[in-house]
């Protein structure tokens, strides 16, 4: 997989590639992803198979989930691969790119994963990588649930993850 990084510059080609392929096809939504690019918050690792945009990986390297903002973890914000392109190995690769180029400004990385059945690839990828829970159990958001709670099964109920880049 050829890795191209967005950051203060080539935003233009970024925006409109990304638009073609993710996002379903939302230009406004993909402008909204790219904002603080410019400004040095936020790096984008854009995956490429034989000339053919496959994978996206947003880092934020400011994140706005305060346990991980309080110690400086930056966060994977954004990770998807191409539906007919999935169970290919890409996002592993993809990942382990993110990680090594994380690991030249930061120890450690942190991600999040929805809990429901449909993220059940993503959390086992994150596992097999080195990812671990954060200690805090579920979330709804950035809020930890107690024993007790009931909520609804959506995408808002995550767990986050850490990983220690510096092994």
């Amino acid at each position: 997989m050829e890795i191209r990084i967005i950051e203060r510059e080539g935003l233009p080609e970024a925006i409109e590639a990304v638009t073609q392929t993710f996002f379903s096809g939302n230009r406004a939504e993909v402008e909204r992803h790219f904002e603080g690019h410019a400004e040095g918050n936020s790096s984008t690792l854009l995956g490429y198979d034989n000339g053919e945009l496959v994978g996206i990986l947003t880092i934020r390297w400011d994140c706005r989930y305060p346990p991980f903002r309080a110690v400086g973890i930056p966060f994977i914000h954004y990770i998807e691969i191409k539906w007919e392109r999935r169970g290919q190995g890409l996002g592993n690769q993809l990942m382990e790119y993110a990680e090594r180029f994380a690991a030249q400004r930061v120890g450690r990385i942190g991600i999040c994963v929805g809990i429901f059945d449909a993220y059940g690839p993503a959390q086992r990828l994150y596992i097999k990588r080195g990812f671990v829970p954060d200690g805090r159990g579920v979330c709804q958001g950035h809020r930890p649930l107690h024993e007790g709670e009931t909520v609804v099964v959506d995408h808002d109920l995550l767990l986050w993850l850490v990983k220690d880049l510096s092994a």
